[in-house]
């Protein structure tokens, strides 16, 4: 692994700390769901904002597919 690879890391790990927080402190199921739900469209409207449409259906795409 290169050094950009473990800064990239190293970055995505911090930038998901507080949303694991909140995972932990959902109480159940549906609020597992219901803070799913709003993330996807969250993401939506980040990829939408900064790659387009098309990048997003591309992403959302190759995901659906691993």
């Amino acid at each position: 692994m290169t050094n950009d690879s473990r800064v990239i890391q190293a970055r995505m790990k911090e930038l998901m700390q507080p949303i694991d927080q909140q995972i932990m402190m959902c109480d159940n199921r549906e609020d597992i769901l219901m803070m799913a739900c709003v993330m996807l469209t969250q993401c939506k409207t980040m990829l939408d904002s900064q790659i387009g449409i098309a990048g997003r259906k591309q992403i959302l795409e190759s995901a659906n597919n691993d």
